[in-house]
């Protein structure tokens, strides 16, 4: 009976100390298996690193590229009577690589400056007619390209130049007075100085003034000077 009682003893110590062991590890396998995944996006979730922000107007005013433009502008010749060579219209158009600080461009245009007949001796009844003058310009501009909306320029072209005048009958000995309506050659140059203000991606205002002079040629009977104050549209 003893050694029962021992055995009895023993049985219910070893369950005592297995129970609690057990218990412990079906609660934590219950914990292991109620874990609930989280759930996943189709899309990735990294981060994408961003690099040094650039703005456009940096980008469109220092990067090289291709630019543009066309103006119209007031000449007026300095050494003429302002009451026969009246101030006119000078339209430019001009293109070329923009490599940043400077643009070889190649411009075109025409200029018409009113001749005032009826103020010359002999010259009643012409009326008003216009001096045409047909260029072709090589450019070399030089320019400060910065992160502003304002770009400053200094050009300089060398003109090819074509003028005609309205034949007249007129013997005043000054270069708008011509048997023959032809287009006759004269070489010049031009220096400009102006900006454009930045008002879009890729497009400016372009406000400047130029100074031209033209040698005699087989037009003038003297070298000529006149100035040209112009407004116009810049693309880069």
């Amino acid at each position: 009976m003893d050694e029962q009682d021992d055995m009895n003893k023993r049985v219910c110590l070893i369950a005592g100390v297995i129970a609690p062991l057990l218990f412990g590890s079906t609660v934590t396998a219950q914990g292991a298996w109620s874990y609930e995944p989280t759930p996943t996006s189709p899309y990735t979730s990294t981060p994408v690193p961003e690099g040094p922000e650039s703005s456009m107007d940096e980008r469109s005013s220092m990067d090289p590229g291709l630019m543009g433009s066309f103006t119209l502008g007031v000449p007026v010749f300095m050494d003429a009577d302002r009451s026969v060579v009246r101030p006119g219209v000078d339209l430019d158009f001009m293109g070329g690589v923009d490599i940043g600080y400077a643009v070889f461009g190649l411009g075109l245009g025409a200029m018409w400056t009113p001749i005032e007949y009826n103020d010359i001796s002999g010259g009643a009844g012409y009326g008003r007619q216009p001096m045409t003058r047909l260029y072709l310009a090589p450019e070399l501009r030089v320019q400060v390209p910065n992160k502003s909306r304002l770009l400053p320029y200094l050009g300089v072209t060398f003109d090819a130049n074509w003028w005609r005048v309205q034949s007249t009958e007129i013997n005043c000995g000054f270069y708008y007075c011509r048997v023959h309506a032809v287009f006759l050659f004269t070489p010049g140059m031009t220096a400009k100085l102006g900006f454009g203000v930045r008002v879009s991606t890729g497009a400016l205002i372009e406000i400047g003034f130029k100074y031209s002079l033209s040698g005699p040629g087989s037009f003038f009977n003297e070298r000529e000077q006149w100035v040209t104050p112009y407004i116009g549209m810049m693309f880069r």
